[in-house]
């Protein structure tokens, strides 16, 4: 099957901690992918070219509504259709409690984390209503459901790309447009896992003890890995009936 004949996936920072491993698992599966982002993606998009894999990279800058639109515009060079869309970029930044939160601080999580969001969902949002309607998959996080120390800025922005897609399925209804969002617990990714490698050394622990404490915020004790969020992913790029959901991949963390 050649590029032309492939299902057309844009997916935000596919060098991401969670999107590089979905990345890889939707090129196996013959979709076509054309990644936006930053040096990380793109390094890591090259990587998978020397691989072998098919992949198509266009540098934006997320803070940057125009570099965003023009991302989209050299996207549409390359392919048509758009068939669906995964957004990976976000991230908490600092921890910071509420007393020492600057506005600057607040307003650089929100425009990472939601600001970005919206634009990239709003262009892929107008290139399906062109071309009869597609996949859009958010990430949120159980951060916007419950609180996290030190966390305020992350929450709120996640909250707000939950109740910015139930307002991207509500109209997207009219044009075949569904709109859904993943919100995963901690997920292990390789930043992570450094991140606990360092924090044991700091404590002078060991590695396994400290994530046992991180699983026991969840009922089935474990861990989660970026590849239990692929089929999930894959369901939602491909939902013709699931619409304005926020599925929780927390291994039961939050309940009800």
């Amino acid at each position: 099957m050649n590029n032309n004949e492939k299902k057309t996936i844009l997916i935000a920072a596919p060098g991401s901690g969670i999107g590089s491993e979905i990345t890889i698992k939707l090129l196996e599966d013959g979709y076509r992918i054309i990644g936006i982002g930053g040096e990380t993606s793109r390094n890591y998009s090259e990587t998978l070219k020397e691989q072998g894999y098919s992949i198509d990279f266009i540098p934006c800058d997320y803070k940057s509504e125009i570099s965003i639109s023009n991302a989209f515009n050299d996207a549409k060079k390359i392919s048509k259709k758009l068939s669906g869309m995964v957004n990976f970029v976000g991230g908490s930044l600092f921890s910071i409690s509420i007393q020492d939160i600057s506005l600057e601080d607040f307003q650089k999580v929100i425009s990472l984390n939601l600001n970005s969001a919206f634009v990239i969902a709003r262009e892929t949002y107008k290139w399906m209503v062109e071309e009869g309607g597609g996949n859009i998959v958010l990430f949120g996080s159980t951060t916007g459901f419950k609180p996290s120390d030190k966390k305020l800025p992350y929450g709120v922005a996640k909250a707000g790309i939950h109740a910015m897609t139930w307002s991207f399925a509500l109209e997207g209804s009219k044009y075949n447009i569904f709109t859904n969002t993943i919100s995963p617990g901690y997920v292990m990714t390789k930043r992570h896992v450094q991140e606990i490698e360092n924090k044991a050394k700091k404590k002078n622990m060991i590695y396994d003890e400290i994530i046992q404490e991180y699983n026991k915020k969840n009922p089935l004790k474990q861990s989660l890995q970026p590849d239990q969020i692929y089929p999930t992913v894959k369901l939602l790029l491909t939902t013709k009936s699931i619409q304005g959901q926020i599925i929780r991949i927390d291994s039961g963390q939050i309940m009800g």
